[in-house]
C-alpha cells in the first residue's frame, strides 16, 4: 500500500469507529430489548452487522487489507466519539425522536380528519340513502300489495280471509320494526361520530 492509501485507511477506520459507537448508542436508545436472552441475541446480530459495515468501508479504502494500526485507528474513533461527541449526539437524537413522534401524530391526525372521517361520513350517508330508498320501495310494494290483496280477498271466502289478513299484518309490522331499528342504529352511529369530532376539537 502507498502512504496515501494507508492514510486514507486510517481516517476511514477512525470514522468507522465513531460511526459504530454512534450506531450503538442509537440502538440502545431506540431498539434494545429488555429481556436478557433477546438482548444477547440482538446485540450479537448488531455487532456482526457493524463488523461487516466496518470491513466494507475498509474494502472501499484499501481493498480490505488489514493492518494492526487500523485496529488502533478504529479504537481511536470509538474513544473520540465517547469523549467529544456522545453527549451532543444523544441530545440531538432525543430531539429527533421527539420531532419524529410529533410528525407521526400530526400525519395520523391529518389522515383521520382528511381521509378516514370523510369516508365514514360518506359511507353512513350512502347507507342512509340506500335505507331511505329501500323504505320507499318497500312502502310502494306494500301499498300495491294491499291493493292486490284487497282485490284477491274480495273473491276469497271469509273463513280463509281472516288468517290471511292477520299474517299480512304480522309481516308488515315485523318489516316496519326492522327498518326502524336499522334507522335508529344509523342515527346513533352518526351522533357518536359528531360527538367525537366535537370532543377532539375541544
Amino acid at each position: 500500500m502507498t502512504l496515501s492509501t494507508q492514510f486514507v485507511s486510517m481516517l476511514t477506520m477512525v470514522f468507522a469507529g465513531g460511526l459504530s459507537a454512534a450506531c450503538f448508542d442509537t440502538y440502545k436508545q431506540l431498539g434494545r430489548p429488555s429481556i436478557y436472552w433477546k438482548q444477547y441475541f440482538i446485540d450479537l446480530l448488531f455487532f456482526v452487522t457493524q463488523a461487516c459495515i466496518v470491513y466494507f468501508l475498509l474494502y472501499l479504502a484499501n481493498g480490505g487489507v488489514l493492518r494492526f494500526y487500523l485496529f488502533i485507528a478504529l479504537i481511536l474513533g470509538i474513544s473520540t466519539y465517547y469523549a467529544l461527541f456522545q453527549q451532543q449526539y444523544l441530545k440531538f437524537l432525543d430531539r429527533m425522536v421527539v420531532v419524529l413522534i410529533r410528525i407521526y401524530y400530526l400525519l395520523k391526525k391529518l389522515l383521520e380528519n382528511l381521509v378516514l372521517r370523510p369516508l365514514v361520513w360518506l359511507s353512513i350517508l350512502l347507507f342512509s340513502i340506500i335505507v331511505a330508498i329501500g323504505r320507499f320501495l318497500l312502502r310502494t310494494i306494500v301499498a300495491l300489495g294491499k291493493v292486490v290483496v284487497t282485490i284477491i280477498l274480495f273473491f276469497i271466502p271469509r273463513i280463509v280471509k281472516k288468517p290471511l289478513i292477520s299474517w299480512f299484518e304480522t309481516c308488515h309490522n315485523k318489516i316496519n320494526k326492522g327498518l326502524k331499528s336499522l334507522t335508529s342504529f344509523v342515527k346513533k352511529r352518526w351522533q357518536k361520530d359528531e360527538q367525537k369530532k366535537e370532543s377532539s376539537k375541544e
